[in-house]
């Protein structure tokens, strides 16, 4: 167990939480100085020097941000020690969720295993294709 907990406690992880911590702050910031419409939509994902880069769900938002971010770079400089100068924006596209199953056998392979099932004899694999079309 002193092992896990030596690396759990090395330089890496120290840094990576750190920056974690650090992310959440600003993320915490950045939320508090934009408007309550949008907030649930924007992420912070990353400072990197003097750049803050964050994730939207979609153009609208990207574009609010954008029209804003001089305001916006002006009230997190006012708080914090950091000094911003430049917003970038990432726009995340999510795929929707399809809402119900494609139908992956074509009309005629079905047709197919309907003839087949009534042309062989009795056999497991006739009861089987009854119970599948039955079910259809």
């Amino acid at each position: 167990m002193e092992p896990i907990k030596k690396l759990f406690t090395a330089k890496v992880f120290y840094e990576y939480e750190g920056k974690k911590s650090e992310l959440a702050s600003l993320q915490n910031q950045f939320l508090q100085n934009i408007p309550c419409q949008i907030q649930s939509h924007v992420k912070v994902k990353n400072r990197i020097g003097s750049i803050l880069i964050v994730e939207v769900t979609n153009n609208n938002v990207a574009h609010k941000i954008k029209m804003t971010s001089a305001s916006i770079l002006k009230k997190i400089n006012n708080n914090a020690s950091l000094k911003l100068d430049k917003i970038k924006v990432r726009i995340v596209v999510q795929s929707p969720i399809p809402k119900r199953q494609a139908n992956k056998t074509s009309i005629s392979s079905t047709a197919r295993m309907k003839k087949l099932s009534k042309e062989i004899s009795d056999s497991p694999l006739k009861t089987y294709l009854k119970k599948i079309f039955k079910n259809k």
